[in-house]
């Protein structure tokens, strides 16, 4: 990324941290390197990164601010402005990074790349949106998911937002909303196919990464990242600081924010054997080889645990967190407890994921109104019952003096 931090450098010992320079605090912190006029290398800084950053794609697309492209605006095309675009995502967790990087490789930049940012049309963006297809995988060919059509979506009508700020064009082109996501029909485990899991895992390693997943609602990834340190027994919490990708690499969470997650006492005893004699440094849930585990050997091992259990073939590891956000709902837990469990950034994107779990305790709630009232109509009652009776005995013991 062009856009240097003057005040923060990467941790070589943490990775995903930053730890201060000896500029913190001093002078502006944002700083942008680039090409002038007379092809000499120079310098701009900046006290605000959002500038900077808007700074630097002008330096990339526009001939007035630094002659990376020399060309009138009305010629950019969208592959000019795809580098300052990607560069500005430079913060996110890098699985996102990756997958817009994907989007733009294989879907967007053989459409449009070329094609003049001023030249493209609504009309056009959609009817293609809705014919894209798979190009690679078992599934080549076949049309597109909702899902992947609503990122490709998202990615080319940022991209073409950035346009807009850089004065490429005057106006969005694409005013309509991105297709809407279809919502996934989850799937929740039942308690004997819960322990039906359990009891098939080919090794404790597997078991314990199970019963993780199913109590803890944690995403597999983040699981797979913790570490020894990050178990605190004390208070009986998993500290989720990072995640890990596909091949085992350490990235940031996907909502880049750290979290504490609650775990039981059943939980705490299993992960504190397990951790016994184990550095802090070391990982929290291994595979039976003491490494991280890797997508590609978690897959084989889910795989043969859904064919020997006979649960459907087509369930995700990820149906784990699903379940284990029903069960804390089932339990009692309010929509506030299941947004920090989960680690989203809203009670609206919880109620919007679960919303419906809670649905299934309006019956409840409905009987136990009518059980409150009930009970307040015979303690009414009853009050009124003694304070007649206490007024009748009052009115014999007073006749009883008058004779």
């Amino acid at each position: 990324m062009s856009v240097r931090d003057l005040w923060t450098k990467a941790d070589p010992d943490h990775p995903g941290k930053r730890i201060r320079t000896k500029r913190w605090g001093i002078g502006s912190r944002w700083q942008v390197p680039y090409t002038d006029l007379e092809g000499r290398r120079t310098a701009k800084s900046f006290d605000n990164k959002e500038t900077a950053e808007l700074f630097d794609a002008r330096v990339r697309v526009d001939k007035d601010a630094g002659v990376l492209i020399s060309k009138n605006k009305a010629e950019v095309t969208l592959e000019e402005l795809w580098e300052p675009w990607y560069d500005s995502k430079a913060e996110i967790a890098e699985k996102t990074r990756k997958d817009y990087l994907s989007n733009w490789r294989v879907h967007i930049r053989p459409q449009w790349g070329r094609r003049r940012v001023s030249e493209i049309q609504e009309h056009q963006v959609v009817a293609w949106l809705a014919n894209l297809k798979n190009k690679k995988g078992a599934h080549a060919g076949e049309p597109l998911g909702s899902s992947q059509r609503r990122k490709i979506a998202l990615v080319l009508h940022s991209m073409l937002d950035l346009a807009v700020r850089l004065k490429v064009v005057n106006a969005n082109p694409l005013t309509a909303p991105a297709p809407r996501q279809k919502a996934a029909e989850r799937r929740y485990l039942t308690i004997e196919e819960v322990d039906a899991l359990l009891a098939a895992a080919p090794h404790p390693q597997a078991k314990l990464m199970l019963e993780v997943l199913l109590r803890t609602g944690l995403r597999i990834g983040e699981a797979k990242g913790l570490k020894v340190k990050d178990l605190d027994l004390t208070r009986k919490r998993l500290m989720i600081r990072r995640d890990v990708d596909d091949l085992g690499h350490i990235d940031e969470t996907k909502s880049r924010h750290h979290r504490e997650v609650p775990i039981s006492q059943v939980i705490a005893l299993a992960l504190n054997e397990a951790t016994e004699g184990k550095d802090p440094e070391e990982w929290l849930l291994p595979d039976e080889h003491g490494r991280v585990w890797t997508t590609a050997r978690w897959r084989v091992v889910w795989s043969n645990l859904l064919i020997f259990t006979g649960i459907d073939q087509s369930l995700k590891t990820h149906e784990l967190r699903h379940t284990a956000v029903s069960m804390a709902i089932a339990g009692g837990a309010d929509v506030y407890v299941v947004m920090r469990m989960c680690g989203h950034a809203s009670a609206a994107t919880t109620l919007k994921h679960y919303g419906h779990l809670w649905d299934q305790g309006l019956d409840q709630a409905a009987e136990a109104i009518e059980e409150h009232l009930e009970r307040e109509r015979k303690r009414i009652e009853a009050q009124q019952a003694r304070r007649a009776q206490a007024e009748k005995d009052s009115g014999v013991r007073h006749l009883r003096v008058v004779r």
